[in-house]
Formats: structure tokens, sequence, C-alpha cells
């Protein structure tokens, strides 16, 4: 028996199994917090600044990979948009015209976002070469733009992006924006539900009625406009650009996307969940600093962390399509 997309019990289960994987991710959030208070012994406005000016941008890049990935497609260029943005709105805020720069620079990361989606959708390239090519060639866009480190942003847009409203980072209360635009996104507009559609199935999107090719384009053009943000957050933060600073955003921005409950696999996430993973991600460094180790081991924390959610999430699915086989009426099955 076929299923519509947007319905049926395997799909009511997964979208159960999406804000289990973001649950997970707070919980680990919650884990790694209590670590810091007892390895700290306190917690001001100091660090609660330096933790979340670490994750607003790593947390938006994982939004954009997000995106991506509920179309079973995968985005390796975000790391070089991050860059190419970044080092554009710093050059051309340099020149004393900033809000000109963000715009440029937003336009910029749509664009390549709109590029990656029209080469995957169009030369059917497989997203992982597709998006690995064009990474090297926003890269070396960016490396034309700014061959070094230089540039500059006013003051207002480091305040936007670095300082704090009393005793509240500006950088949280842009995660819980970007949280609450990314569950209107997913879940209350005709996008995100064809979105989840298109990565749960594509035949059966294409059956009904979907436009697989403007969904996909979509998703694509909306990670570039997520990196582009996460460029013109990093130019503030650093008041300047740097045609190296987004290398660090590819690897640990997909795995804030799987820490958060996303599968790879496609059709299952939630923006919540990932920008969770950014932040225990970013919890994950301090940690490390008040231990008195050295950041070199976030790479082998992050690496097994990402390795133990992989296995929760194997395990929390095996149950999950356990228990939509028994709720299932006799003669149907789970992947109806």
């Amino acid at each position: 028996m076929s299923a519509h997309p947007s319905g049926g019990p395997r799909i009511q289960w997964l979208r159960r199994f999406a804000w289990q994987g973001s649950y997970t991710a707070a919980t680990l959030v919650v884990l790694l917090f209590v670590v810091y208070l007892l390895k700290n012994h306190s917690f001001g406005s100091i660090e609660a600044l330096g933790i979340t000016n670490v994750a607003l941008p790593l947390g938006l890049a994982a939004a954009g990979e997000t995106f991506v990935i509920l179309t079973n497609g995968i985005d390796l260029s975000i790391g070089s948009v991050i860059t190419l943005t970044n080092v554009t709105c710093a050059v051309i805020a340099g020149h004393g015209h900033a809000p000109l720069g963000i715009v440029v620079a937003l336009a910029a990361g749509a664009g390549c976002g709109l590029a990656n989606g029209l080469v995957v959708s169009f030369a059917r390239i497989a997203p992982l070469i597709a998006t690995l090519a064009t990474s090297s060639i926003y890269l070396g866009l960016a490396l034309i733009v700014l061959p070094n480190p230089g540039g500059s942003v006013p003051a207002w847009l480091s305040s936007w992006t670095a300082g704090s409203a009393g005793s509240i980072p500006v950088a949280a209360i842009w995660l819980v924006v970007a949280v609450f635009l990314g569950w209107l996104v997913l879940h209350r507009s005709r996008f995100g539900i064809n979105l989840r559609a298109l990565g749960g199935s594509e035949s059966a999107s294409w059956s009904a009625g979907i436009n697989v090719t403007r969904v996909r384009l979509l998703a694509y053009t909306a990670s570039g406009f997520c990196c582009a943000l996460a460029g013109v957050v990093l130019a503030g933060l650093t008041q300047s650009g740097d045609p190296t600073i987004g290398a660090v955003y590819l690897l640990d921005g997909i795995a804030a996307v799987v820490v958060g409950g996303t599968s790879l696999a496609g059709g299952v996430g939630t923006i919540a969940g990932s920008v969770l993973g950014a932040l225990a991600l970013a919890l994950v460094s301090s940690v490390l600093l008040v231990s008195g180790l050295s950041t070199d081991y976030q790479y082998i924390v992050t690496g097994l962390i990402v390795i133990g959610a992989l296995l929760a999430h194997s395990f929390q699915s095996r149950l999950g399509l356990r228990a939509a086989q028994r709720e299932l009426p006799s003669g149907e099955s789970a992947s109806a």
C-alpha cells in the first residue's frame, strides 16, 4: 500500500523520532553544562558570551546543512561559502559600505547555494562530488577577494553579533531566533513539508505532485543563505575577514547536524536539534578548557560524540520502527 508523503504511520513515527533526536541533543547540552559548572565552579556572562559566540556561526552552518541533508543530499561547500561571504563582507565594509557588504555577502551565499542546487538537479552529479567541486571554486574566489586576513567592519556590526543585551549575549538571542524560524519553515510552511517528504521518498513526492526540483533548489539556496549569515556573523565577531576562517565549519557543521538527530538518509531532522548540536560542540571546547586539557582533544571528543550519537539514533530507529509496525493494521507494512 502506498502512502502520501505527508501522512501514514511511518511518517508519523519519523516525526516523533526527529524530536527525540532534538531531546537527545538537549540532554547532551545539559550534561556538558553540568560538567562545566563542576569544573569551573561558576558561570557568568563572560563564559556565556564565549560559548554562544562560538555556537552561533556553527549553529547557522548546521541549520543550512540540515536543509540539504533533509533532501537526502549533502553540502560539502558550506565552509567555503562561509569563507567567501566573510571576506566579501569584510572587504566591502572596509571601504565604508557595511550595509552593502552584508547584502552582497547574503546574496553571494544564496547564489552559491543555488548554483549547487542547479548542478545537482540538472547535471545529475552526486551531491557529494558536486559540492566538493564547487567548494574548491568558492574557496578560490575567496582567495581572489582577500588573499590574506584583513578588511574591517564597523563597531555596530560587532555589537550586533559579539555584544550583549544586559547580561544576555546577543548571540544567544540570535540562536533562539534561528530555532524559532527553523521551526516555522520546517513545520508551518509548504516548503518544509515538501522538503521532508522529498527526503523520505523522492518517487512518492513526484507521485504526490511535489515539484522535487524546485524543492531541492530551495534547500541548497537556504543552505547557502544560512552559511552567508554565518560568514557575516564571523566578520562581526572577528572584526575582519579571513580566507581560511570557514575550513573548520565543514566537519563541525555536519557533526552538529548528526548530534542534533538529523538522519543522514534524509527526511528526518529539526533545525532546533542542529542548533543544540552546535551548542553541545561549543560546550565541549569550554569543558576541555576549564579541565586544563588542550583544545586539540576537541577533535577526538567530537568524533566520539558523533559516533555515540549515530549509535543512539540507530538504536532509537530500531525501537521506533518496531513500535510503528505494532501500530499498523494487520496486512500493512511500516515501509508503506
